[in-house]
């Protein structure tokens, strides 16, 4: 019970990075701790007789995003420092048990993802094995996001960390014709996911790249939420990095091949680790251009057209994904993200019909994608943040393998319940519509 009391009260705490341009050191001070006053947290009555909110631990530094590694641990990711840090049994140990080097923590960069690998279902290790026991084929890649892959290593599935960070890369020059890394301000940034080794104590070995993109102009909308399906399938999201100038924004495509060929942001990116070699030939989705050919190799990209998002999560019963999406000054969305999805930034926020005459023809249209509204949308954005399916009946059965969502603007933590078909929000069985709008809060 603990574990889901806190893993519900994180939704608001673990990502408190936000779309607007604001001091966040001075957001913290003066927004989020005083919400640790008990006295300051409003539950809905409805749900009084089984939710309580009690602080679990204190002193981290910045926190991103977190998970569970058993029943009694979690780590948890430090923003600024490129820290994890693990809580154990409701302590949190006194050292990190990783910490980020060449770590760029400007604005909404720094270490800003964490998962790990499905601990109950084995890998696939061949390609029909993989193709078999899925039930869509792999979506799109690509060659600037996944340059420097490597083959899988031999390793136990069960252990597998994956964090996601920008990093600086730091440009090697010459010292006596051997080339040196020098820490100076020569370096670039890039949002980066790396796979570890985790022994279950304390240490963290054999890294290995597993996705490269880019970090500018930004530093903003970096996204960098990860999660790992059953499959051994890891999402990842990118936002637009501030940058509204390519066809994965639905930007008009030119001759200008930097306007033209998908650069790896606006995106969410599939991939098995431990199979990515043998992926590459079932391409569901690519660039479709007139004259109908590949200009960069997408096998990885599942979605495109987002503009930011702190939310990924699975649906338990369906193996859908859904997602979380930051508006700028109109419309937070929630999605069901399906293989081609087109999410309709920068021509579409929230519902289409909302958007001053904006057809799907508007859009930049790919081969295999496809438009769709969001689920929910708030008309006056929230800030939403993180969303989760809670996979227990622990806290009631209309409340199992349904959504929780957070917003950082209001601190409110809201209930949306999914219809038979798991296909959309239910509006009619939700506290939403039964309160006149004001108390889906949990």
């Amino acid at each position: 019970m603990k574990r889901l009391i806190i893993s519900i009260v994180a939704l608001i705490v673990i990502t408190i990075i936000v779309i607007k341009y604001i001091d966040y050191s001075h957001f913290i001070e003066s927004y989020l701790d005083p919400l640790q006053n008990k006295k300051q947290i409003e539950i809905s009555p409805n749900y009084k007789d089984r939710i309580k909110v009690d602080l679990y631990v204190k002193g981290l530094s910045f926190p991103t995003s977190m998970i569970f590694v058993d029943n009694n641990s979690l780590l948890v990711t430090e923003k600024n420092q490129g820290n994890v840090r693990l809580i154990s049994k409701g302590i949190l140990q006194e050292d990190p048990v990783f910490t980020i080097n060449n770590i760029s923590n400007e604005k909404e960069q720094g270490l800003l993802g964490i998962t790990l690998s499905n601990k109950y279902e084995p890998k696939k290790e061949t390609l029909t094995d993989y193709l078999n026991y899925s039930s869509t084929s792999y979506p799109f890649s690509s060659m600037d996001a996944l340059t420097s892959f490597h083959k899988p290593a031999n390793h136990d599935s069960n252990h597998m960390i994956y964090l996601y960070f920008t990093e600086k890369i730091y440009e090697p020059k010459d010292i006596n014709d051997i080339k040196v890394q020098q820490k100076d301000l020569n370096y670039t940034t890039r949002n980066r996911v790396y796979e570890y080794t985790w022994d279950g104590i304390g240490s963290f070995s054999n890294p290995r790249l597993i996705m490269d993109m880019p970090a500018e102009p930004g530093p903003y909308h970096n996204g960098g939420k990860i999660h790992m399906d059953k499959s051994g399938n890891l999402y990842a999201v990118i936002g637009d990095l501030t940058a509204i100038n390519n066809t994965l924004q639905n930007y008009p495509e030119g001759k200008n091949p930097s306007t033209s060929i998908p650069n790896n942001s606006s995106v969410i990116i599939r991939m098995n680790p431990s199979i990515e070699s043998y992926m590459s030939p079932h391409n569901s989705l690519y660039p479709y251009h007139p004259n109908n050919t590949r200009l960069n190799l997408t096998e990885y990209y599942y979605a495109y057209g987002i503009r930011n998002s702190f939310g990924l999560d699975i649906d338990p019963l369906t193996g859908k994904l859904w997602d979380t999406e930051n508006g700028e000054d109109n419309y937070d969305e929630i999605n069901l993200v399906q293989s081609g999805f087109n999410s309709g930034w920068s021509k579409i926020m929230g519902p289409i019909s909302r958007n001053n005459n904006t057809s799907v023809s508007d859009l930049v249209v790919f081969n295999g994608s496809h438009y769709s509204d969001p689920k929910l949308s708030w008309r006056q954005p929230v800030g939403v943040t993180d969303i989760e399916f809670l996979e227990s009946s622990l806290l009631g059965d209309d409340l199992e393998n349904n959504i929780f969502v957070g917003d950082i603007n209001n601190g409110n933590l809201y209930f949306l319940k999914i219809d038979s078909n798991r296909s959309a929000i239910d509006l009619n069985s939700n506290v939403l519509d039964k309160h006149g709008g004001k108390d889906y809060k949990i």
